[in-house]
Order: structure tokens, then C-alpha cells, then sequence
């Protein structure tokens, strides 16, 4: 005798094709109703609107911010302190307070002060690119031409500079 499974019933049929339908149909509700959730926190909720004149003042420190960055230079130490310098200007180690601090302009301000927020923003990054660009030719060069001309002129060129010496106080006239 052989053994046979038994068949399912139409009826048994039905109901494991209806369960399975429920379970299917329950978990996409699940993964869509909790992607919903998600997408709609992140990327729909909507940035609290901003006042003009608070976003210019803002852009304005924003602005004297990157040029004082732009202004610091540390050539003592490596080809990428200048990077260094430029971005503990702007915040941190990486800079990443300033970009931040843009970022909140360029979402929340009014459509004029969130482009220039945004020009900002492209100006920091050129700036950076250029001290990079710097860093790594530039810099490269400056010293090797140091090293090529410190034999021939001594040391006055290659050592830096020694610090201004403090003012003396001045002598009374006789």
C-alpha cells in the first residue's frame, strides 16, 4: 500500500489562501504605514518659517565667519594646516557647525535669504577646494624651494621669523 497524503478539501484550500492573503496584505499595511511615518518626519515635515530680517542678520555672521576663516593661515606645521586652520574657524575640527548653521538658513529663511544662504554655502566650499588645491601643490612646491634655496642663502630665509620683541617703555627726555 502506498501511502497518500491527504488532500485538502476546497474549503481548506480556500481558507489557507485567504489566511495568507490576510498575512501578506497585513505586513504591507505594516511597511507602508511605518515608511509613511518615516518619509513624512524626514523629508515632508515642514521647517518653521523664519523672519527676513533674522535670517540677514544671521547670513551676515555667517559671512564675517568665512572671511575670518579665509583670513587664518598656519604654515608651520603641515601642507593641510591651512585646512585645518580654515575649518576650526568655522567650527570644530571639520567645520561641520558652520554648514549646519547654512543648512537651517537655506531650509527655513524666505526664498531670497535662503539663496544667498545657499551661495554661502558654495563659497565656503570653493574656498576650501582652494586651500586644498593649495595644500597639495602649492604647498608641496613652496617647500621644496626652500629646501633648494636654504644652502645657497642660509638661514635667514628658511627659519621664521622671530617674534616682534615687546615694546620697551620709552625713556624720559633729558
Amino acid at each position: 500500500m502506498a501511502s497518500e497524503k491527504a488532500s485538502l478539501g476546497p474549503n481548506a484550500k480556500r481558507g489557507l489562501r485567504v489566511s495568507q492573503v490576510l498575512f501578506f496584505s497585513l505586513l504591507i499595511w505594516v511597511i507602508v504605514a511605518g515608511s509613511w511615518q518615516i518619509l513624512r518626519d524626514a523629508v515632508f515635515r515642514g521647517a518653521p518659517p523664519r523672519d527676513a530680517l533674522a535670517c540677514k542678520t544671521e547670513l551676515s555672521r555667517l559671512r564675517a565667519r568665512l572671511a575670518e576663516a579665509a583670513m587664518a593661515t598656519d604654515d608651520s606645521a603641515s601642507d593641510t594646516a591651512a585646512v585645518d586652520a580654515f575649518r576650526t574657524v568655522l567650527g570644530g575640527p571639520s567645520g561641520r557647525a558652520f554648514d549646519q548653521r547654512v543648512y537651517e538658513l537655506i531650509d527655513g529663511c524666505p526664498p531670497e535669504e535662503s539663496r544667498a544662504a545657499y551661495a554661502l554655502a558654495r563659497l565656503r566650499a570653493a574656498q576650501e577646494a582652494m586651500l586644498r588645491l593649495d595644500a597639495l601643490e602649492a604647498a608641496p612646491a613652496r617647500a621644496a624651494h626652500r629646501k633648494a634655496v636654504a644652502p645657497t642663502i642660509g638661514p635667514a630665509l628658511t627659519s621664521p621669523p622671530p617674534p616682534n620683541p615687546a615694546p620697551s617703555a620709552p625713556t624720559p627726555a633729558p
